[in-house]
């Protein structure tokens, strides 16, 4: 029982401490961090409202349809997660004071994901045992922390253009921030939903590329970071 806790929630520690050493200018606060994660488990809540809502949880996939895979995968999942945690990203960054920097938004938004992927995983570790923990833990929790990554990225440089009175930027790049996570978070669950060998390896493929986007924008605001605002 101690082992499939330790299990579940490593994953998010370690990717979180990683997000947080890569912020190297001005440290978040960890009562901030804390309640960015908390309010990931609030979006967690916020799903399971969507999925009863619009009644997701009564569909039945056939799996051998592909267009329903799709349609779930994207509609079903990944629009209604990605959602929820970009709404809790906006209700927390909106006029959070600590959010003055343009590498905060990832890492605000990379603790909300990892929020949620956190309590995500106690459920399905504890239902699918080790062998799941262990997939899910170089797969799925680092994942959602990849879509928060991105998301945050966008919502940095929608703020930046917003400041600097781009309001077509600033539009463009807020749209981004929920458009790329649900893009993204669609396509990785229908590759493994369709059960096709294909697109296991696609999907593979998909992990590893997630991991180089992510990287890249995470390098990639480091070297541009700097106050919103020039003190």
């Amino acid at each position: 029982m101690e082992f499939l806790i330790l299990l579940a929630i490593l994953p998010g520690i370690v990717v979180g401490l990683f997000i947080y050493k890569a912020d190297q200018i001005e440290k978040e606060p960890k009562k901030e961090l804390l309640k960015a994660f908390l309010f990931g488990i609030m979006a967690i809540f916020l799903t399971f409202f969507l999925s009863y809502l619009f009644g997701v949880v009564d569909i039945e996939i056939h799996f051998d349809n592909w267009i329903e895979i799709f349609l779930y995968s994207f509609l079903g999942i990944a629009l209604i997660e990605e959602f929820s945690k970009w709404f809790c990203s906006y209700l927390f960054l909106r006029k959070n004071q600590n959010y003055n920097y343009l590498f905060d938004g990832i890492v605000y938004a990379a603790f909300i994901s990892l929020g949620f992927a956190t309590i995500e995983n106690i459920f399905y570790t504890f239902a699918g045992g080790i062998f799941t923990g262990f997939v899910r833990a170089i797969t799925t929790v680092p994942a959602h922390a990849f879509f928060g990554i991105i998301s945050g990225y966008c919502f940095s440089l929608s703020r930046k253009f917003k400041l600097l009175s781009e309001k077509r930027k600033a539009k463009f790049y807020f749209l981004c921030s929920l458009l790329f996570p649900v893009l993204l978070h669609g396509f990785y669950d229908f590759c493994l939903l369709t059960q096709n060998y294909i697109f296991f390896l696609i999907y593979l493929l998909f992990v590893v590329t997630l991991y180089s986007i992510s990287i890249y924008h995470t390098k990639k605001l480091k070297e541009i970071d700097g106050p919103f605002i020039e003190k």
